[in-house]
């Protein structure tokens, strides 16, 4: 998969959650958290990926949601 195509999935996530969740928290400990919230869920995807047999496409979903939280910090910084 490009690059281009990646970010775009990525853009796509950062929309669809500024919809879904317009609200973002001004305390930066409590939006770091939230980063730190959907890494753990990309962790545990990766997780059940290697011992349970989880699929791949969680893993890739997960990854998405993260990079478009980590944006969402970014931009409210």
């Amino acid at each position: 998969m490009r690059l281009s195509e990646v970010v775009n999935e990525v853009i796509i996530e950062v929309n669809r959650a500024e919809r879904k969740h317009p609200e973002w928290p001004e305390d930066k400990i409590h939006a770091a958290a939230i980063v730190g919230e959907e890494s753990g869920e990309l962790v545990r995807a990766a997780l059940q990926h290697k011992y349970e047999g989880g699929g791949v496409e969680e893993i890739r979903r997960e990854a998405i949601q993260t990079a478009a939280t980590c944006i969402r910090l970014l931009k409210n910084l």
